[in-house]
């Protein structure tokens, strides 16, 4: 089960593009108008961002008592505490991401339509994509310089000094808002 917790940042990149092309294949397929377009898609980028930070801080650092809870939360999330850096671990594996954003897909299909439906799932996955590039590149490019080093170091704190503290990746300040920002 451990290597299905491994991917390559190509591999990520090319994934992505290619669900992301047949989302918006799907979507001027149906003829569905720009503003009708538009609108879904930022609210799912808008609640991706809120999705990130509470997936982040009460699952991915949720605390049990039961071994197989844990483990799981050690396959998914735990493993890359032990090994932050690791170019391989820093990325959603597919095997978590697909059946999931299927799954959300669906679910917004289902509710609001299939053009309201994909176009939301579309932004929702597309803030997806956007925060683990940025989680990955805290990990493994430099970042020195503004803004980027303002990332880098928010979510180095997170790794390095409290795992309490600085849950939000792609946007920092959400943890001043929900007050979980390291201060020193």
């Amino acid at each position: 089960m451990e290597s299905f917790t491994l991917i390559s940042f190509r591999k990520f990149i090319i994934y992505c593009i290619t669900f992301e092309g047949i989302l918006l294949f799907s979507i001027f397929y149906t003829h569905t108008p720009l503003i009708t377009f538009i609108i879904p898609l930022l609210i799912g980028v808008f609640l991706w961002l809120l999705f990130e930070y509470i997936l982040h801080r009460f699952a991915f650092h949720f605390v049990s008592n039961n071994k197989k809870i844990q483990r799981l939360i050690y396959i998914f999330h735990g493993n890359h505490h032990i090994q932050p850096n690791h170019p391989f671990r820093t990325l959603m594996p597919i095997i978590v991401t697909l059946p999931i954003g299927l799954f959300i897909w669906s679910i917004s299909v289902y509710s609001i339509g299939f053009s309201l439906g994909t176009s939301f799932f579309m932004g929702f996955f597309s803030g997806y994509a956007i925060y683990d590039t940025i989680h990955y590149a805290t990990h493994n490019f430099k970042m020195r310089k503004f803004p980027l080093s303002l990332w880098k170091k928010h979510h180095l704190l997170h790794h390095y000094r409290t795992e309490e503290h600085n849950y939000s990746i792609s946007l920092p300040f959400l943890d001043s808002i929900f007050r979980t920002k390291y201060k020193r």
